[in-house]
């Protein structure tokens, strides 16, 4: 059964990347074993030496799995579909490939969010001499390279299983889950409608709360507080986006398909709103640690941790308004170019 090539060329770099973490985990096991800062003995200035070498290997690691789950989103959504008979974007894609594509996003989007703290507590650490988060990132190596294991085995059962001979029905996926057209109006027993007004309330929420940290030094449960709204806006806007407002995207109502977005026809706008999306689902949680009390005990963190839930908290910030101005502004030049809003 033949297999496009960028299939090979996402498994080829998966698979460099846990070869390079399993190079980067040898040497953060001997650090969670004999990290000893005060000691100045050739045992402690090798081990030093290596954990830079390490801290640069996962750099790599972090570019080359970000590397290769951006072309294997752009080839499901882009090349695969004219691959798999019927297909018509990733939803037809993902049903090929049964259930291992969903389980092969959820752990590649968990190795994603654990390479993202890593690389939030590093610029941290590397902003202070003593290295001090040093053994704190050695243990989240090591919690990365069973992940991105277990990222690389779905990634390659979910392409093994695609089959490319059986036709598919996407249409059928996204359309046949409704028995009426009232059911089509509602999502979780309610109208699409109010996921507009409770988009736009949880959206103003977030961003006064993100204002106030990056305004000012965080206070410690106002980064606590920043994650729980981040997880209350990420399903409400995810739900938003798919039932309200890609209608304006697509020009038709109760199209509720993500993966449409990605398409050329709709000038690929899924890529920017969904990697807008995704900022905030990382950023929230590596704020959260930064304003743990277990990282501003740590002599001389404090001030750099602030600074980096600031920076985390600016970030959620552009990436929310960025997500607001290309969902909802296609919504708001509809209304003023035809005078009315998509509904029914």
């Amino acid at each position: 059964m033949t297999r496009h090539p960028l299939l090979l060329a996402v498994l080829t770099a998966d698979l460099i990347t846990f070869l390079l973490l399993l190079t980067a985990a040898a040497t953060a096991f001997r650090i969670a074993l004999h990290w000893h800062p005060a000691e100045t003995d050739g045992r402690q200035t090798r081990l030093q030496a290596r954990s830079e070498t390490a801290a640069l290997t996962v750099y790599g690691a972090f570019g080359l799995h970000l590397f290769a789950s951006a072309v294997l989103i752009y080839g499901l959504t882009n090349i695969l579909p004219g691959v798999v008979p019927g297909a018509m974007c990733g939803t037809g894609v993902l049903q090929a490939m049964q259930s291992g594509g969903p389980r092969m996003l959820i752990y590649r989007c968990g190795a994603t969010a654990l390479f993202w703290i890593w690389w939030r507590l590093e610029k941290v650490n590397r902003a202070l001499p003593e290295g001090p988060l040093v053994p704190i990132n050695a243990r989240i190596v090591l919690l990365l390279l069973p992940v991105c294991a277990l990222a690389l085995r779905a990634t390659w059962q979910a392409l093994l299983a695609m089959d490319l001979q059986q036709p598919v029905d996407c249409c059928a996926v996204v359309y046949d889950q409704f028995q009426s057209l009232g059911e089509a109006r509602r999502t979780l027993g309610v109208g699409n409608g109010f996921w507009g007004w409770a988009f736009g309330v949880i959206t103003s929420t977030l961003t006064a709360v993100v204002g106030a940290v990056w305004r000012g030094r965080p206070r410690r449960w106002l980064p606590l507080l920043l994650t729980v709204l981040a997880g209350l806006w990420l399903p409400i806007a995810a739900v938003a986006l798919i039932r309200v407002w890609a209608a304006y995207h697509y020009g038709v109502l109760h199209h509720y398909c993500p993966w449409c977005l990605f398409l050329p026809e709709h000038h690929m706008i899924g890529f920017p709103v969904w990697i807008a999306w995704l900022v905030v689902a990382y950023e929230a949680p590596a704020a959260l640690v930064l304003s743990a009390p277990f990282i501003r005990k740590l002599q001389g963190v404090t001030v750099p941790a602030d600074a980096g839930v600031r920076q985390a908290a600016r970030n959620m910030l552009m990436a929310v308004v960025f997500f607001v101005l290309l969902a909802v502004g296609p919504a708001i030049w509809w209304r003023l170019h035809f005078g009315m809003w998509l509904s029914g």
